[in-house]
């Protein structure tokens, strides 16, 4: 399994790197799959499902991201490349096909065919979703989304809220597939939340108006 999963890894980084993109944006889709890779283990372990399978699926989940210019169509290409390595590989047909449409589904839940929903593609989904709500995004939100630090006070201010209210409605209308997922993730959400109120009412306080 070891060996196995140090493989799965070297094509990840080998086909990433073939990409033209930044070095940044490389690094980044290698390093979130890693993540997503021990998510989905923890996950996997405390819902009794196939952990191979899991970590497998979470490490390629987006080998395919730079292959294709349309973004609901990175899981079912990632699938495709991903296939082509492990029929290399000693897994059986039946493991490379649950991997492939774990992959395959984790976008939009559509893989192409038919094939029957299995709890590993539920937490691979799950696990994407967690890390895309983790701290590091809160820097990334920062660092990328000029509107929250760059512009008038006022700009600032509308976007942090902006930011706020979509948190709360996704923590309020949105559940992950598996529950201990779930709690991990409204946990997530509860912390940006809490974040970008207390950056919210620094900027509030920017003015000679309180004075």
């Amino acid at each position: 399994m070891e060996q196995l999963i140090k493989r799965c890894h070297e094509f990840l980084v080998s086909h990433i790197n073939e990409a033209s993109m930044t070095e940044e944006e490389k690094n980044y889709r290698v390093e979130h799959s890693l993540r997503v890779a021990n998510f989905g283990k923890y996950l996997a372990e405390r819902e009794n499902a196939d952990s191979k399978i899991v970590v497998i699926s979470c490490l390629l989940h987006d080998v395919g991201k730079f292959d294709t210019e349309d973004n609901m169509e990175h899981g079912r290409v990632s699938a495709r490349i991903a296939r082509g390595f492990l029929n290399d590989t000693t897994l059986s047909q039946k493991e490379i096909e649950d991997i492939c449409y774990a992959i395959a589904v984790h976008v939009d839940g559509k893989c192409g065919y038919d094939y029957e929903e299995t709890l590993e593609s539920k937490i691979v989904s799950d696990s994407d979703n967690i890390d895309r709500f983790g701290a590091l995004r809160i820097y990334q939100t920062m660092a990328w989304g000029k509107e929250c630090t760059e512009g008038t006070i006022q700009e600032r201010i509308e976007a942090v809220r902006t930011i706020i209210r979509k948190r709360m409605e996704l923590k309020d209308q949105y559940n992950l597939e598996t529950q201990t997922a779930d709690k991990i993730w409204k946990d997530y959400l509860k912390y940006q939340i809490e974040y970008f109120e207390r950056y919210l009412k620094e900027l509030e306080i920017t003015t000679l108006d309180t004075l």
